[in-house]
């Protein structure tokens, strides 16, 4: 820490009991405000806490007692932090002030999205964890992207992206293309010849059926239950394919944007935080 430093403190605080949540394994990461940029932070000590090996792997951060502390630039008068507790809740946290030392959330809740940002600074055969595990009790429902600088490359597949968990890339997303800014969903194509591979749900959340004739492939949605807190359960994205610019030596304006994961929490499963 030095006189050049601005310090974030924060304390969640349970909304409706008014006392502090105390959660020692609870992850964050920073962000630049309004934009899926990690905001460079730092200790109390002065190291660089890292939250990002370019084209290998995002880093959150851990809490303290349900507290949230470390120091930014002078530069930065405020941040969003996407937070996710032990028990599985997400809260994105945004503008963020330094002033702020008190931060109320409602971990009585069941329905949540995860927010985490990502950017296209990976090749195709990496898969990037993104610093969140799937907690025990979770119950995901759904999953999209906001696309807020398109990813380059002249190959259409250069522009697609898996999202899925250590123990399945595209697991929960099959090649999303993110060639444009804005949402982008699973939303299959069909043809003639069926139901496509890609631009859909991955088999976590739905299963493909096709048929021994040309026309009556279908696919049925379901969810993913979390059972229990696997590394597995590691979250990630991957691209589909290569592109000519990727990892450390990408040289243009890297693609970004935010993946969602919509989620209940099981009121059997999940732990309390």
């Amino acid at each position: 820490m030095s006189n050049r430093d601005r310090e974030y403190f924060l304390q969640l605080v349970n909304t409706r009991t008014k006392k502090p949540i105390n959660d020692d394994t609870g992850d964050y990461q920073v962000y630049q405000p309004g934009t899926p940029v990690r905001q460079t932070i730092r200790s109390v000590a002065g190291a660089t806490l890292t939250q990002e090996v370019v084209g290998t792997s995002y880093i959150s951060r851990d809490m303290t007692d349900g507290q949230i502390h470390f120091f930014t630039n002078l530069s930065a008068s405020s941040v969003d932090i996407s937070v996710f507790t032990a028990g599985g809740r997400a809260y994105f946290l945004k503008g963020v002030t330094p002033s702020q030392h008190r931060i109320d959330v409602d971990p009585e809740k069941s329905e949540y999205i995860l927010t985490v940002a990502i950017n296209e600074k990976h090749s195709h055969t990496t898969v990037v964890p993104i610093g969140f595990r799937l907690r025990k009790g979770m119950i995901v429902e759904d999953v999209f992207v906001k696309v807020v600088t398109a990813w380059n490359g002249s190959a259409v597949a250069s522009n697609m992206e898996n999202v899925g968990r250590s123990g399945d890339r595209d697991g929960l997303l099959n090649g999303i293309h993110l060639s444009s800014a804005g949402y982008k969903q699973a939303r299959p194509v069909v043809s003639t010849t069926g139901v496509v591979t890609t631009t859909r749900y991955g088999a976590d959340l739905a299963t493909f059926h096709a048929s021994s004739t040309a026309f009556v492939d279908f696919y049925v949605r379901s969810v993913y239950f979390c059972q229990t807190a696997v590394v597995s359960n590691n979250l990630t994205i991957s691209r589909v394919t290569a592109t000519t610019h990727t990892g450390a030596s990408f040289t243009v304006a890297a693609g970004k944007g935010y993946v969602f994961f919509v989620y209940k929490l099981s009121p059997l499963e999940a732990n309390e935080d």
